[in-house]
């Protein structure tokens, strides 16, 4: 049962990563917000990747120590994790950016 709990915390990860790219793509194309309301949708946005980033660490962990899962899908799920990273880093250069141009 613990094995199936941790694949559909993987698909959970999985399916939320595309409708946050949406929102931050949303978020960068809008005029008419307050770069306070900015500052707090960039900080939801690298906080949820972040968490995401930590479910996918767990996920693993508990992966390479309970389940006998092959060396090649192991490296597959580190890769899936890995790939997380530059996604929160290019939120964070991007509000870096609107906070150059909307920011105090």
């Amino acid at each position: 049962m613990s094995k199936d709990v941790a694949l559909n915390l993987l698909q959970l990860v999985a399916l939320t990563i595309p409708p946050i790219a949406v929102l931050i793509q949303m978020l960068r194309r809008s005029d008419n917000l307050e770069w306070q309301q900015r500052k707090w949708s960039f900080g939801l946005a690298i906080t949820s990747v972040v968490a995401f980033i930590g479910a996918g660490i767990s996920v693993l962990v508990y992966f390479l120590g309970y389940a006998n899962v092959p060396l090649p899908l192991v490296a597959g799920l580190v890769l899936a994790v890995l790939g997380l990273v530059p996604f929160a880093l290019f939120t964070a250069i991007l509000y870096q950016e609107h906070k150059a141009e909307h920011g105090p």
